[in-house]
């Protein structure tokens, strides 16, 4: 099933999912330690889709949004950090060249 229409549903139908799911998977390994499991294959894709519907429930207990867009307030702050980590690099190298400097002008003498 695809993440859009697991997001469409509600947390009742989506925990009633997962136990479905996990239930067909113990039948799987079941099977296969039987020897009688045609598509092992399945198992994994199974083991995703579980995978899937508990990180939906649980972006919805942490009140998450995802795939939508950052609000326009949010973008500027972000992006101010990174203007002063940009200003800081050239003086810790002008720094680390200064202090080799003063370290192999001292190991000559």
């Amino acid at each position: 099933m695809k993440i859009e229409q697991l997001r469409e549903q509600t947390n009742e139908e989506l925990i009633r999912r997962t136990n479905e799911l996990k239930h067909d998977m113990l039948n799987m390994r079941i099977q296969q330690a039987s020897g009688q499991l045609e598509n092992p294959s399945r198992i994994k894709i199974l083991r995703r889709e579980v995978a899937r519907v508990e990180t939906i429930l649980s972006e919805r207990r942490l009140n998450l949004t995802v795939g939508k867009k950052a609000s326009a307030k949010s973008a500027p702050a972000a992006a101010a950090p990174a203007k002063k980590a940009a200003k800081k690099a050239p003086a810790k190298k002008a720094a680390k060249k200064a202090a080799k400097k003063a370290t192999s002008t001292a190991a000559a003498e």
